[in-house]
């Protein structure tokens, strides 16, 4: 069975409220300073209403409200519904459709720990059943199996040993010859690391190859990096960024390596 993850997962935590008796116009400049599309409506501390972008822009613009006398108890919406926060996103999709609404308030032992969008929930995600955290469980298999792998390769070639005609220099490649494309990228980064040679004889080979491996550390490093729960692409610009980032320099030293 492959169940619906918990709305926790993919809601917003970033909890806002403004007094009912605030200004329209105060609503809408909190709204844009915390780049948020809900704020929760109190009165005397008891939570009454929720006002959205969908409500500022049909009952103020379009019913010609006067934004600035006007409380924003007069435009929220209410009553206002709730979901758990380990409840579906299928329910709350069902909720949404139910009640014609495009904001849910998420309870946690009812008490608002966050809010979910319609537009959290278009494409709702999946999870397998059995996963297990990235972080250590993970990442300690994948070592793992690659460690196990890598000894049982070693002991083989102990084992059984492969005729070898004279050792080669592995970074020295002839002119004409050059790997295939998804080399490309590391065979540049080795070939420009000549420059380094003033430094020494070693210092091309060591920092051209120190250079490759601080760039998979650096990529393998994206999820600590980035502790955002979020799953919502656009709500985690940091790994969208560098993983922009990785794949213009990737590219780049593919295309150099591919002309020079």
């Amino acid at each position: 069975m492959i169940p619906l993850i918990p709305v926790k997962k993919i809601m917003s935590r970033k909890i806002a409220a403004i007094d009912a008796h605030e200004p329209i116009v105060s609503a809408a400049k909190t709204m844009k300073e915390l780049k948020t599309g809900s704020l929760l409506v109190t009165r005397n501390e008891e939570l009454v209403g929720i006002v959205t972008d969908v409500d500022m822009t049909r009952k103020v613009l379009a019913g010609e409200v006067d934004q600035y006398a006007t409380p924003v108890e007069y435009v929220m919406s209410s009553p206002f519904y709730t979901i758990d926060v380990e409840d579906s996103v299928v329910k709350a999709n069902e909720l949404m459709s139910q009640y014609n609404v495009r904001h849910l308030v998420v309870t946690e032992a009812g008490i608002p720990a966050g809010v979910i969008s319609a537009r959290d929930i278009l494409e709702p995600i999946y999870e397998e059943e059995g996963g297990i955290p990235f972080w250590p469980n993970h990442a300690l298999k994948e070592i793992a199996a690659a460690f196990l792998l890598i000894g049982l390769i070693a002991t083989l070639t102990l084992l059984s040993p492969a005729p070898m005609p004279p050792k080669a220099d592995p970074l020295t490649t002839p002119e004409h010859i050059k790997p295939e494309w998804f080399f490309l990228a590391a065979y540049q980064i080795l070939k420009g690391a000549e420059i380094l040679r003033l430094l020494g004889d070693w210092a091309p080979k060591v920092i051209g190859i120190f250079f490759e491996i601080a760039f998979v550390i650096l990529l393998f490093a994206v999820p600590f990096i980035d502790k955002n729960p979020e799953r919502a692409y656009r709500r985690r610009p940091i790994a969208i960024g560098l993983g922009i980032l990785f794949s213009l320099i990737f590219v780049l030293f593919t295309v150099w390596g591919y002309i020079s």
